[in-house]
């Protein structure tokens, strides 16, 4: 069954209207032992208004109560437009707001991976109480990192070239760095490896070491120790750790410094999944958000807060204690 959802809203240097995702599927997948229900919103449309103009999620982050979106620069796409939403305490794709991004290396600057840089200094930082500065990474052309006041369409200053293996960005807090995903090509011809590695703040210049991370890595982003070691059942080293969802339905949690938090997954199970490029969590929520660049949806994650989760495993326990006595 189906649900449609549909809102009109005014959007900051784009010429027309988006509208609202629609919800395009429920149903639930498996983390860790657990089931956790999914709500699948369509956002093709968001936008540009049409759904002509295919948008797909490749680039995500989540900031300040809001999801933003972000899709590569072809015309037939997002054409180098940010879309936001606000998501509540459920997930809600709701009030989208559609704004252009300036130009890029290749001509539209369309950011496979974006991210917020929270410290408040160095490369896309802004003081507190300004408006949101969102860092893109786009690999097409020459391949930049760019700077998109939210507040300024059009806008996208500082643009430094990068690597155009770069798959996403990401900023760590508690290393005070950008990181990236980077395809590694197999130099005997056999399939792509993945790193991630860190970038300075203030200069964008990576580190020359990297971690390796599971093959077709394309999208991260960041959490608490809490929640991974929550979500996984599994000690973090580390005071954040990194969530990683590669192409094909791949998700698994890292610690900062490059160790697995518990096993990596396939999240086969529920059947609207189809293209991971991108990862963002809402932690005051308990909200995991997958971009999905083929099937054109953000599939919405509900699990319950970390002593929600800690009483369902403890609960496990107790009866499968009760079961063997």
């Amino acid at each position: 069954m189906k649900s449609f959802l549909f809102a009109v809203v005014a959007c900051a240097g784009v010429a027309g209207s988006a509208f609202a995702g629609n919800i395009a599927g429920t149903g639930s997948t498996s983390l860790y032992g657990r089931s956790y229900a999914v709500t699948s919103w369509n956002i093709n449309a968001d936008a540009t208004g049409s759904s002509a103009a295919i948008f797909g999620a490749e680039g995500m982050t989540f900031f300040g109560g809001k999801l933003y979106v972000s899709h590569d620069h072809n015309g037939n796409r997002a054409n180098g437009r940010l879309v936001s939403y606000v998501t509540g305490p459920t997930g809600l794709l709701s009030s989208p707001t559609a704004t252009a991004m300036g130009n890029g290396p290749a001509g539209v600057f369309g950011p496979e991976g974006v991210t917020v840089n929270t410290s408040g200094s160095g490369y896309g930082s802004f003081a507190s109480g300004a408006s949101t500065k969102i860092v893109g990474m786009d690999s097409r052309g020459t391949g930049a990192f760019g700077v998109f006041d939210t507040a300024v369409a059009g806008s996208n200053g500082s643009s430094i070239a990068a690597d155009s293996t770069l798959d996403d960005i990401a900023f760590v807090g508690s290393v005070d760095k950008f990181g990236c995903v980077q395809e590694v090509a197999d130099p005997l011809g056999g399939p792509d490896s993945a790193v991630f590695r860190y970038y300075d703040k203030n200069t964008m210049a990576p580190e020359a070491s990297a971690f390796a991370i599971p093959a077709g890595s394309k999208g991260v982003t960041v959490v608490s120790a809490a929640f991974a070691a929550s979500l996984t059942g599994f000690g973090v080293s580390t005071s954040q750790a990194l969530l990683f969802v590669t192409e094909f339905d791949g998700f698994a949690f890292y610690d900062t410094n490059g160790n697995a938090v518990g096993p990596a997954l396939t999240l086969s199970d529920y059947a609207t999944f189809t293209e991971f490029e991108s990862v963002a969590v809402d932690e005051v929520n308990n909200l995991i958000f997958l971009g999905d660049e083929a099937g054109t949806d953000v599939h919405v994650v509900q699990v319950p807060a970390p002593s929600a989760i800690g009483a369902l495993a403890l609960a496990g326990l107790v009866a499968s204690r009760r079961r063997r006595g």
